[in-house]
């Protein structure tokens, strides 16, 4: 452990010494975040994809038509592509991830809202998506809020009205004028919200819960800086990995096997190194997102593992190149190849939520993919170790196996250069 120790100073010395290399390395994301950012608007203004909503109406009544024909006006329309379904035809498209939520309507839903009575309204989120869904729950809780403060204000003519509907007669004219002039107070007070957009509809949202703290306004770096980061772990990892391969060329290696050292354990000060300084790296981005770009990063101690995985793999991937490589030409031309690939079809250059059908498909095969999902799912959805369990999966079991086959082929390196 004491030559292990050594070797990691050694290298951390030798970093502070000459720091160029890792900080143009850390400036790459910062500068990706700041211009995507600043080109988009710091409070999101970009033009996503229509999010595709499933419903199923078992209601068929007055206040399930009410709750669609909300989804559809103004901005929603072109926010929301509203698809009605049967109910097992819904769950098979959610099972497959063909659309971001489903909302259920379920029957007696309009006797409830009108008798006022609690009355559900059931959403199934997409969990392999992080942005969308939330969007459409926010949406959905505004259309309760509206729909409740609706009935609020129609109380009286509504009760009267079920009078008559009672009453199984047809009302006379008297009733009817009375009930519309009864009712007028109320259409001029809602009919700004009804003749524009239901989205403005949000602010109510936040204020029919006094108790709790308005949430904050979504912050368009949140969507660009997760991608950043996993650009900047790739080439820092890369950086610190090739060391193995200039010292070996240079003859530091061989140098290094004159005292009682093994390859082992050189093998694994490397790592160690490569570790702390990527890791240390992270932690100064995260530093830097959340001063400089606002970003809350959400449950530190999910976020810590997550991210641990993910160095962990990158390193890994690194080590595996580098130890099927012969030289640092080959590097040259093979590392930033490999990381564009992976980082394009992963999202971290173009957030995965604006790409197409067919990107987002495939998405999932880019190591990338696993590391910036789990880095929003916790920044932005909130989730903590369960909400990322899949990713922690990925993370550290790939991260496993590309580390155990890097370091036997770097191994056999080390050890032959010695």
């Amino acid at each position: 452990m004491r030559y292990v120790f050594l070797i990691v100073m050694k290298d951390m010395k030798r970093r502070l010494r000459s720091p160029a290399a890792l900080l143009c390395n850390l400036a790459i994301p910062i500068v990706l975040t700041l211009i995507v950012g600043l080109v988009f608007g710091r409070e999101g203004e970009v033009k996503l994809p229509r999010i595709k909503v499933l419903l199923v109406d078992e209601d068929k009544g007055l206040a399930s038509n009410f709750f669609k024909q909300g989804m559809k006006q103004g901005k929603l329309a072109e926010m929301i592509e509203l698809v009605e379904v049967e109910k097992a035809a819904g769950l098979k498209l959610m099972e497959k991830g063909k659309a971001s939520a489903l909302i259920e309507l379920p029957s007696g839903f309009t006797a409830k809202v009108l008798d006022r009575t609690p009355a559900e309204v059931v959403l199934l989120k997409n969990p392999s998506e992080t942005f969308l869904p939330l969007i459409v729950e926010e949406i959905t809780e505004t259309m309760a809020v509206l729909m409740n403060g609706t009935l609020g204000i129609f109380e009286v003519p509504i009760g009267r009205l079920r009078a008559m509907f009672d009453a199984k007669a047809w009302p006379s004219g008297g009733e009817l004028t009375a009930l519309l002039e009864n009712a007028k107070g109320g259409i001029a007070l809602v009919k700004p919200y009804l003749t524009d957009t239901l989205i403005a509809m949000k602010t109510t949202t936040v204020s029919a819960e006094p108790q709790e703290k308005s949430p904050a306004k979504f912050n368009f770096f949140a969507l660009i800086m997760p991608g950043s980061i996993m650009i900047g772990l790739l080439f820092i990892s890369e950086i610190t990995m090739r060391d193995i391969l200039r010292e070996r060329r240079a003859g530091t290696l061989a140098r290094i096997f004159t005292g009682p050292v093994e390859a082992g354990t050189v093998l694994a000060g490397k790592i160690v190194s490569a570790f702390a300084i990527t890791a240390a790296s992270c932690v100064l981005l995260l530093a830097i997102g959340r001063l400089g770009f606002g970003i809350r990063w959400g449950n530190p101690a999910a976020l810590a593992a997550h991210l641990s995985g993910s160095i962990l793999m990158c390193i890994g991937i690194m080590a595996l190149i580098y130890g099927a490589i012969k030289s640092d030409r080959v590097a040259d031309a093979v590392l930033p190849v490999v990381i564009i690939v992976i980082c394009i079809l992963g999202g971290a250059m173009f957030p995965t939520e604006i790409m197409g059908a067919t990107m987002r498909r495939f998405a999932p095969a880019s190591p990338a993919f696993w590391v910036i999902d789990g880095i929003k799912k916790v920044a932005v959805g909130g989730a903590g170790f369960g909400g990322i369990a899949r990713n922690l999966a990925y993370v550290y079991g790939v991260g496993a196996a590309t580390m155990v086959a890097g370091a036997a082929l770097l191994g056999a390196k080390v050890r032959g250069r010695g």
